[in-house]
């Protein structure tokens, strides 16, 4: 047996549980009734307002069509504002006044306890007929008042004020039986819909009360109902309903988790597209068959000076003008199938850049169907290196078609000469072997340029590193190449110190970077100039310099001085033989040693280049050997 004292609590709360519908019904009716009076007081409240304001305004308008001596009593007789006053059926009406223009009252007539306000008109005429409300002196009450000018002859005499109490919601005593009348049924109709409740509740009440009694009995107890055929079949299609509910509910939920993890899905294979494309080296614009700019990555702004934000959404005429390249970004048929291969251009978007830019569109097509083209793919490619490098291709093979051509023209000449009869001069023979083999030598240096720069970048060259003397191999260089220039009337000049240390370098790669550098200094100088190579030894390292006073670089053309194939746009120095292969050579070689090359120039006035060895990295590479 359970507790008494908790039987009788849980009594009680029962007790308390089954009466709480009761007193919340009670509650109700009183607020309904509550509201329909004051709905009706209200009601009743604003029907009197209106007919205030109406009556008020008409009897002002008809006071005011009224002489001034006809509204002024005389002496012992009774005013019309009197006898509107004794007159008046509406209770809420309050005052009547008749004040001259400055506002002074000459006649009035008032309810018991009502004094007229002291409240002065305008002076312009469009205020003097209308209504406003006016309160009393002391503040307790507060009246609709109509006023209406009054007219002596022709002259405005004064005004006539009207006033009614602004009525308030407030219950009237004669509507007291209507009242009960309206709010009795409401009253009655409460208790009888509560009964009806409960009695067809009574079922689940019982079902509640057995459960609560199985859960304070021992064993379990069979529940036993008895509702009507209504209230069972309503619960019946109720536990229908919460079942198809549940069931739906779980569809939803399994839906909501599948729709979530795909949305998750979607937003990481759209995040990876993203960084995939704005990783991607070439900008890329993807535009749709209305035109559009749908995607853009960050490598517009670097080509096209143009923000992505900018163009995404804009149609392509509205933010390009170019045109070469409006025809191939515009496309009006692309559903036919017109226009699918891939096109691609190469131009220059402003003539004064060097910049060269190529414009590759590939077809965009539907997955469903091959044949429907939903936009296009341009991808922009920055290809001034490679347009730039196919140009000095192009001039370094006519530099050195010439440059084989001229030199083989020479050699057939000579050697057509030889077979003939100027054979038998010894003086013409000597001058023929002396030009054959300057050409020879001439050709000899173009391809052993050219094979170094090859082996050079295919990794195939391999220094073969020697203790070299620098005096005396500077001065060996210096003179080999000084004096197979003689004819160029030039003045030469070599300051080397004689007690140098020795380098660890590749005798015969160096030969050819120092050969070429004065090679240069001498092409590139007038007659009567001066070409000097001078070389300095400090504790660190050591610097070889060559110097001219000849054409000099432009500071245009100083940046790209050791590309190859490049070669100055001056026409002095395009009129001297060159493949532009030298100072890239030189410099290839220099940092193959571990040194650096670097140079000074001064348009006109000559230009000076420096090699700088360190002394370490010789150290260290002869103690590797």
């Amino acid at each position: 047996m359970g507790n008494p004292q908790a039987i009788d609590k849980s009594y009680y709360k029962k007790m308390l549980s089954n009466q709480r519908f009761g007193l919340i019904m009670i509650l109700a009716t009183l607020l309904v009734m509550g509201a329909t009076a004051y709905l009706l007081f209200d009601y009743q409240r604003t029907n009197r307002e209106a007919l205030a304001r109406a009556q008020g305004l008409d009897l002002a308008r008809l006071l005011g069509g009224m002489q001034w001596q006809e509204l002024a009593p005389r002496r012992g007789s009774q005013g019309v504002l009197e006898l509107l006053r004794r007159g008046q059926g509406n209770p809420d009406f309050a005052y009547g006044a008749l004040v001259d223009t400055s506002g002074r009252i000459v006649v009035e007539v008032t309810r018991p306890g009502v004094i007229v306000p002291v409240a002065r008109l305008g002076d312009e005429p469009a205020t003097w007929l209308g209504q406003r409300l006016v309160d009393q002196a002391n503040g307790a009450a507060r009246f609709i008042e109509s006023h209406a000018p009054v007219f002596d002859d022709s002259r405005h005499a004064g005004f006539v004020r009207l006033g009614y109490h602004q009525p308030r919601i407030a219950p009237a005593y004669a509507d007291m039986p209507f009242m009960a009348s309206l709010l009795l049924p409401i009253f009655l109709l409460a208790p009888l819909f509560y009964f009806l409740l409960r009695r067809e509740f009574q079922p689940l009440r019982q079902l509640s009360n057995r459960l609560d009694k199985i859960a304070d009995d021992t064993g379990p107890q069979a529940v036993e109902l008895q509702p009507s055929q209504a209230l069972s079949d309503f619960m019946q299609q109720f536990s229908n309903y919460i079942e198809a509910t549940q069931a739906r509910i779980e569809n939803l939920n399994r839906e909501r988790d599948e729709l979530e993890m795909s949305g998750k899905l979607l937003t990481y294979r759209s995040n990876r597209i993203d960084s995939i494309l704005q990783n991607f080296p070439d900008a890329i614009l993807v535009i749709d068959e209305a035109g559009e700019i749908n995607y853009a990555n960050g490598k517009i702004e670097r080509l096209l000076g143009i923000s992505a934000d900018d163009i995404i959404g804009k149609k392509t005429h509205e933010w390009c003008q170019d045109p070469k390249l409006l025809p191939l970004l515009t496309f009006s048929d692309v559903k036919s199938g017109l226009q699918a291969n891939q096109d691609t251009i190469e131009l220059r978007l402003d003539d004064h850049s060097e910049k060269t830019l190529q414009f590759s569109v590939y077809p965009l097509f539907a997955p469903a169907a091959d044949s429907q083209i939903l936009g296009r793919l341009v991808v922009i490619r920055d290809v001034s290196e490679t347009h730039l490098m196919r140009q000095r291709q192009n001039e370094f093979v006519s530099h050195v078609s010439h440059e084989l051509k001229t030199p083989l023209n020479v050699l057939a000449m000579y050697s057509e000469s030889l077979l003939g009869d100027s054979a038998d001069d010894p003086a013409y023979r000597t001058e023929a072997v002396n030009v054959i083999h300057d050409e020879v030598e001439r050709l000899s240096t173009l391809i052993n340029n050219l094979l170094a720069i090859n082996q050079y970048e295919l990794g195939g060259v391999v220094a073969q590193r020697n203790h070299v003397r620098m005096h005396e191999f500077l001065e060996d260089v210096f003179n080999n190449v000084t004096q197979s220039r003689a004819d160029k009337r030039l003045e030469f000049e070599l300051d080397i110190p004689r007690e140098m240390s020795m380098v660890y370098i590749d005798k015969d790669l160096f030969r050819i970077a120092v050969n070429n550098l004065l090679t240069n200094a001498i092409k590139y100088s007038e007659p009567g100039g001066k070409v000097s190579m001078s070389a300095s030894e400090t504790e660190d390292s050591i610097e070889i310099s060559v110097t001219d006073e000849g054409y000099g670089i432009a500071r245009q053309d100083q940046k790209q001085i050791f590309n190859k194939f490049f070669r100055a746009s001056d026409d002095k120095i395009r009129k001297q033989a060159g493949h532009g292969l030298g100072l890239s050579l030189a410099r290839q070689i220099v940092l193959m040693h571990h040194g650096d090359l670097s140079f000074t120039s001064e348009l006109g006035r000559g230009s000076c280049f420096t090699i700088r060895l360190e002394k370490v990295s010789t150290q260290i590479l002869d103690a590797a050997s």
